[in-house]
């Protein structure tokens, strides 16, 4: 090795470790808006606080039996009204927001519930969306790693005699014309 490849070697790794502490400081950054936004998200999302509230969040999650795309809360058909005073006698009795929708899936079926379950086929509809969007950013992140590359070419000691061949072969090495 050489005197000037041995006093490149600290000066070319300085900008490497400004890369990788930009590169770290990006990922703490990101991961510092995500820690906001679950902070954000579980915070907001308490449940009714008086028992209107609650019989009203209820109504919304189902539909109504005999209309086509409202709830039981927009509804004004007789079923409406009735499934609605039952949500209100039901919370009065102490039943909790599943036991209520349990029994009123088992007396018109599971099509009045407007936010699947979160188990078995159904499941999949609170999944595929997360799972694709993990998908969809580790390509993002496979593809600008790629697009990125790595960084101008050096040339060997082996490629600098290659290119001294050639040049000799030329005879007045001016390598074209």
């Amino acid at each position: 090795m050489t005197a000037s490849a041995t006093a490149a070697g600290p000066a070319a790794a300085r900008p490497r470790a400004r890369r990788s502490r930009a590169r770290l400081i990006g990922w703490l950054a990101m991961a510092a808006v995500l820690a906001v936004a679950l902070v954000v998200g579980v915070a907001g999302t308490r449940g009714p606080s008086t028992p209107e509230d609650r019989a009203r969040s209820l109504a919304k999650s189902l539909a109504c039996p005999v209309c086509d795309g409202q709830s039981v809360a927009d509804s004004d058909s007789d079923a409406a009204k009735g499934i609605r005073t039952r949500i209100a006698e039901r919370i009065d009795q102490g039943a909790s927001d599943d036991q209520i929708r349990g029994e009123l899936a088992d007396a018109y079926g599971e099509k009045v519930l407007l936010t699947p379950a979160s188990s078995g086929v159904s499941s999949l509809v609170w999944t595929l969306p997360v799972v694709a969007l993990v998908v969809a950013v580790a390509g993002l992140a496979v593809a600008f790693r790629r697009w990125r590359g790595g960084g101008p070419a050096r040339a060997s000691d082996e490629d600098r005699a290659l290119v001294a061949r050639a040049r000799g072969a030329d005879g007045d090495g001016s390598g074209g014309g």
